[in-house]
C-alpha cells in the first residue's frame, strides 16, 4: 500500500492501493448550503471548488427540470472506518470491500467526491442519472465507478458516486471512455502512485 504524499492535489488517486495519511483532513472544506443536499439532519461538507461547480451543475439541471442533491460528501477517517465495519458486519467482508472503501482509501475523505440523490442501483434508471451521463463532465465531474470497469477500479458499479477532476480532464475521460484509474496510469507520474489497470479480485 502506497501512502499518498500530496493528498490535497485535485488529481489525487485514492483507491485500494493508494492510501491517504491517517491524520489527513482537507484544508478547504465548506458547508453545503441549503437546497443542495438531502435534508436528513447530517452535516455536509465538501471541497470549496467542488461545491461551486456542483452548485452550477445543480442550478442548470434544475432549470431543465432535473433535481440533483448531495447525499454524501466529505467523510472523516473515523467515519469511514465505522462505515466499513458496519457494512462488513451486515453484509460480510467481501461485500464491504467491494462497495465500501476502507479508511484512508475512500475518495470521500478527500472532499472531492460526492454521492448524488440515491445510493441505489435504481438510480441509473432515473432522468437525473441520464442527465448526469450527458452533462456532468461539463462541470468537471466523472462517474468514478462505471459499470463494466469493476476489474479496473476495484469497486462495484456506483451510478451515484461522482468525482471532481476539473472540466478538461473530465471531458477527456468521457471522450476516451476510460476510468480515472486508466487516466492516471497514462498521465500521472508513476513514482507518486501505485496504479493497477489489470483485473483485480477486489481484495486488499
Amino acid at each position: 500500500i502506497n501512502i499518498i504524499d500530496s493528498p490535497n492535489d485535485q488529481m489525487v488517486l485514492c483507491n485500494k492501493y493508494n492510501k491517504l495519511p491517517d491524520d489527513f483532513v482537507p484544508g478547504n472544506l465548506v458547508q453545503v448550503p441549503d437546497g443542495y443536499y438531502v435534508n436528513d439532519g447530517k452535516d455536509y461538507r465538501i471541497d470549496e471548488t467542488v461545491m461551486s461547480c456542483f452548485k452550477s451543475m445543480a442550478d442548470d439541471a434544475k432549470d431543465q427540470g432535473i433535481g440533483l442533491k448531495i447525499i454524501s460528501g466529505y467523510r472523516s477517517n473515523d467515519y469511514q472506518a465505522n462505515l466499513h465495519k458496519s457494512s462488513a458486519a451486515r453484509n460480510g467482508k467481501e461485500y464491504a470491500d467491494k462497495y465500501v472503501a476502507r479508511p484512508g482509501h475512500s475518495e470521500h475523505e478527500t472532499g472531492l467526491a460526492i454521492d448524488i440523490n440515491s445510493v441505489s442501483s435504481h438510480f441509473e434508471n432515473t432522468e437525473s442519472f441520464r442527465w448526469l451521463q450527458d452533462n456532468a463532465h461539463l462541470y468537471g465531474f466523472i462517474l468514478r465507478y462505471p459499470k463494466g470497469k469493476e476489474h479496473i477500479t476495484g469497486f462495484g458499479y456506483e451510478p451515484w458516486h461522482y468525482r471532481f477532476v476539473g472540466i478538461e480532464i473530465a471531458s477527456l475521460i468521457k471522450e476516451m471512455d476510460i476510468t480515472f484509474d486508466e487516466y492516471c496510469a497514462r498521465h500521472l507520474r508513476q513514482t507518486d502512485y501505485v496504479v493497477h489497470t489489470s483485473p483485480t479480485s477486489g481484495k486488499m
